[in-house]
């Protein structure tokens, strides 16, 4: 995983904020597929949800706790 491997990492919080932001591509750009990421996020384990939010962009220290 690299440098997040020593840290408390507040995943709930990390896959709430996935969601929204996969809500917000199906309501504002009318993304279909957003709706089954959301899906897949509710799913996945804490190890994919860090992957996830890693391929978005997402600070992953903006979520340490």
């Amino acid at each position: 995983m690299g440098s997040e491997d020593n840290m408390e990492i507040d995943i709930d919080r990390l896959r709430d904020d996935l969601k929204e932001e996969s809500y917000g591509a199906f309501f504002v750009g009318g993304f279909g597929g957003a709706m089954f990421e959301a899906m897949d996020i509710d799913r996945a384990s804490d190890e994919e949800i860090i992957r996830m939010a890693q391929e978005k962009g997402f600070d992953i220290e903006d979520y340490c706790e």
